[in-house]
């Protein structure tokens, strides 16, 4: 007998335990749901190269950290982002393919780098073509922009996530103040050795002078040309200012590049995960964008301090120079595959000024 009042009890204590536990699920669901949806959202940590060639110091690589700080909070640690800069995974042309290839997963590049795979992106060269970068950014971040990133995927094999500045605006330097492409006739101008660039300044009424930008410094002093374009960036690094005391803003080339995603390991990811990469990439983006407002800022100062008169020009004297480099758009629209592409463009930089 008292072997079955024992076994009763014992039956009736588990009994209690199983309605304790039974009453705490209830009581506690929603604690109990939230492990069970952290327990279903843990992922295994994705590992993720991100490379491009400038130095630590460049807007590029300082967009690059806002990059992986994004992607590593908004995945809640499921990406573990390292940036290679430097180089440090090969030139350009080198990590394009490597990207291409899976070796890498995100990087940056000028789109200059990138025609030989979408010709179509030539279109960026086509002179005078943005009067602002106000204008620029509204281009790019619309349907225009959008259509060249998506090219990318279709003939580049990489997926374009979005845009960032390599330098912008390249500018015209001189030994004489210059408003007007009149003011161009007879000036020797440096440019790199590309047919396009020696048109642009023939149109203008320049006198073209193939130059490595390593013996521009000496050239420039010496008198073997007069005048020079690159970005503020370049002139003031490689202290132009000490030889040139004339810079003209004339802004004849928006430089900008593309941050690029390999298309096998960019669509295997979740599209929550897709999400954090894309928003990732415009963070990185408008902190470069107001970055490089700030240093513009700072450029000019610098040049002001070391006795350099810049030029802003007025519509009026932006849209003669636009009007003299136009000849050039021919070339252009042959290797972009017509002229549609270029009045797109056009189109789409009339509308962003509206």
């Amino acid at each position: 007998m008292k072997n079955i009042k024992n076994i009763a009890g014992a039956v009736l204590a588990f009994s209690a335990v199983l309605l304790f536990f039974g009453c705490g699920g209830k009581t506690n669901s929603s604690g109990s749901s939230s492990a069970a949806s952290s327990s279903s959202a843990a992922q295994k940590t994705i590992k993720v190269k991100m490379t491009h060639t400038g130095t630590e110091l460049t807007l590029a690589h300082q967009a690059f950290v806002v990059i992986k700080e994004y992607m590593e909070k908004n995945s809640n640690g499921v990406f573990q982002v390292d940036i290679y800069p430097n180089g440090q995974l090969g030139n350009d042309a080198q990590i394009v393919e490597a990207v291409q290839e899976g070796d890498v997963h995100l990087m940056f590049t000028n789109t200059g780098n990138l025609i030989s795979f979408v010709p179509e992106l030539g279109v960026l060269q086509v002179p005078f073509a943005f009067p602002s970068n106000e204008t620029a950014y509204q281009v790019l971040d619309g349907s225009f922009g959008q259509e060249m990133l998506g090219m990318m995927e279709s003939k580049g094999s990489m997926v374009g996530l979005g845009w960032l500045e390599a330098v912008a605006y390249r500018e015209l330097s001189a030994k004489k103040q210059v408003r007007v492409p009149a003011d161009m006739t007879g000036i020797k101008i440096r440019v790199m050795t590309n047919p396009i660039q020696n048109a642009i300044w023939e149109n203008l009424g320049a006198q073209p002078t193939p130059i490595s930008f390593a013996e521009l410094y000496t050239a420039l002093q010496q008198g073997t040309v007069d005048a020079q374009e690159n970005p503020l960036e370049l002139f003031i690094s490689q202290r132009f200012y000490e030889v040139q005391k004339y810079i003209t803003l004339t802004h004849h080339i928006f430089t900008t590049g593309m941050f690029l995603a390999n298309p096998a390991w960019f669509n295997k990811l979740s599209p929550d995960l897709q999400k954090v990469v894309r928003d990732a990439t415009m963070e990185g983006t408008l902190f470069q964008r107001k970055k490089s407002a700030e240093n513009y800022d700072g450029y000019l100062k610098t040049l002001a301090d070391n006795g350099v008169t810049v030029t802003t020009l007025t519509d009026e004297e932006f849209n003669q120079w636009k009007e003299k480099a136009s000849p050039v758009n021919a070339m252009i629209a042959k290797e972009v595959g017509g002229q549609a592409l270029i009045d797109k463009l056009f189109s789409a930089v009339q509308a962003a000024q509206k």
